[in-house]
């Protein structure tokens, strides 16, 4: 079972990999070309921004001829102008994290890197090995018309070269001209393949390293006195595998030589992956602990109050845990955390008027923690609902109830009623009325009531300090007495026997000494008039 969750859990991953559309890299921060329609507020298409996304634009629309007019093309190569276009912006795709935010958006450019004829919006690295720049430079339309920028005949010259070294060169000499057709997110067909096989690779080896770590480990556990560490092997199994698998991940698909943004997604995802085998490790050692305290205090008889406690402070760690877990998950796919916190700490006041129910339960169940009202298993009367604890949550306590159905009280509610906890009693109260007839003599009932205190007396588990048998009314139809006495027992079934077996001694003694119990009666006198 954990191995096919784990499986799962890498192939959705995975899968993400594979899937992530052009549009979900912006979103999740990741480097990828900007088009025109993420640059705000719009600038004048006569600047070197309006230019590259006017170019761009064009590339998304596969308009080859339009985007070739923002090419400085050569006399002799003009016959190639949209092959060239179409080159550069593979190259751009695949070796640029370009975002055009960053360039210029003045018709004059930008003046301040030394550069008065054009604008250098990136470097990429040459065959010869060295860095050669993507320059727009200014030139004037023809007949005097407005300037226009546009990529510089040297950056043109460099497109061919550029794009012969994208991917594998000494991969794509040896493959057929179909596999190195362009795919989905700008990757090649030979590269889609490649990553259908480096996934179930990663997860090979990911049970093979695992595995092995795990049997050397295993035997040095088994050396010690202890078995807290072969549990601790034991639950960190599913982690561990996860840790592995993120680090298979990047040497795997390395030779793939995947394009800038779904390279820098594939970083993201190897770290995020590490971070998830990290939190995923610290709750299953939070899970291992409580058990551990639980059996611990099980031993030492506290174990209905550790079964109460640990598993709140359980589940309080575990919150903490994954509330930091989404913080680093969004650091790592470049969302501004601090940015996130401080509009929490703006917006708390809303926050707090709409969580308030939520924190009055959170703060009602440490409050019932603090002041140990009652443990897992006891039975307590809350209100007007009575039953066994069965659960203590961050937000509710379950009770089951006689009619065995579960009733859930908030805590925050729970913490404000009268609670009686049946569990904390010492002994238990045994008192009933002991109704006689009237035919009844003063003498037989002082015999009835020396007996009686006397059976009760003689019982091994009374509480000897108070029992009381006394005459305390007289009611239509009976002489009235009053039995009361406690039990030293706190377990309900053994005093459920207890009051069975002295109710019957009661009938007994009664029958013994002549009397008998009194019937609801009522005498009628009827006066008739003399005739």
């Amino acid at each position: 079972m954990r191995g096919r969750s784990f499986l799962s859990a890498a192939l959705l991953l995975a899968a993400a990999t594979l899937m992530l559309p052009h549009a979900a890299g912006a979103q999740f921060g990741l480097p990828a070309r900007a088009s025109a329609a993420d640059s705000a507020p719009a600038v004048s298409p006569a600047s070197p921004r309006g230019a590259l996304e006017s170019f761009l634009r064009l590339a998304d629309a596969g308009d080859w001829t339009g985007a070739a007019a923002y090419l400085s093309v050569p006399v002799g190569s003009r016959g190639r102008a949209p092959q060239l276009a179409r080159r550069l912006s593979s190259v751009l795709e695949q070796r640029l994290a370009l975002d055009v935010r960053t360039v210029s958006g003045a018709v004059a450019g930008d003046t301040t890197d030394g550069d008065a004829t054009g604008d250098r919006i990136a470097v990429l690295p040459g065959a010869n090995g060295r860095e050669e720049p993507v320059r727009l430079v200014r030139i004037a339309a023809p007949s005097g018309g407005a300037v226009r920028w546009v990529f510089s005949q040297s950056t043109v010259a460099s497109v061919d070269g550029w794009f012969e070294n994208l991917g594998a060169p000494w991969l794509r000499e040896r493959l057929p001209a179909s596999l190195r057709r362009d795919g989905p997110l700008n990757l090649y067909l030979w590269q889609w393949i490649g990553l259908a096989i480096a996934l179930p690779l990663v997860v090979l080896l990911a049970w093979a390293l695992g595995a092995l770590l795990r049997t050397i480990l295993g035997r040095i556990a088994q050396r010690t006195v202890t078995d807290w560490d072969n549990l601790l092997l034991e639950q960190l199994r599913g982690p561990f595998r996860l840790w592995a698998a993120s680090l298979a991940l990047s040497p795997l698909l390395a030779p793939l030589a995947l394009n800038t943004r779904i390279a820098a997604f594939a970083t993201s995802l190897t770290r995020g992956l590490v971070l998830l085998a990290l939190f995923w490790g610290l709750l299953r050692i939070i899970r291992l602990a409580q058990d551990r305290v639980t059996n611990a205090a099980s031993a030492t008889g506290q174990g209905a109050q550790a079964r109460t406690l640990v598993p709140l402070f359980g589940n309080i760690l575990r919150v903490t845990v994954g509330i930091v877990a989404l913080l680093v998950a969004l650091a790592q796919f470049g969302y501004p955390v601090g940015t996130l916190l401080a509009g929490l700490g703006i917006g708390g006041i809303a926050v707090a008027l709409a969580a308030q129910k939520t924190v009055e339960h959170l703060f009602g169940s440490v409050s019932l923690a603090a002041d140990n009202a009652f443990r897992v298993g006891d039975w307590v009367r809350a209100g007007t609902t009575e039953g066994a604890v069965e659960r203590i949550g961050l937000r509710s306590t379950s009770l089951r109830t006689v009619d065995r159905t579960v009733v859930r009280i908030p805590n925050g509610r729970l913490a404000d009623e009268r609670i009686e906890t049946f569990g904390e009693r010492d002994r238990i109260l045994l008192r009933t009325a002991i109704d006689l007839t009237y035919d009844t003599t003063p003498e037989q009932i002082e015999r009835i009531r020396d007996a009686l205190e006397a059976a009760l007396r003689a019982h091994p588990l009374v509480f000897d300090e108070i029992v009381r048998v006394h005459v305390v009314g007289f009611t239509e139809s009976a002489i009235r007495l009053d039995v009361l006495a406690w039990f030293m027992t706190t377990e309900w079934q053994e005093f459920l026997r207890i009051r069975h077996d002295m109710l019957l001694t009661f009938m007994r003694i009664i029958r013994a000494h002549g009397s008998s119990f009194a019937y609801p009666s009522r005498t009628v006198y009827h006066v008739q008039p003399d005739a």
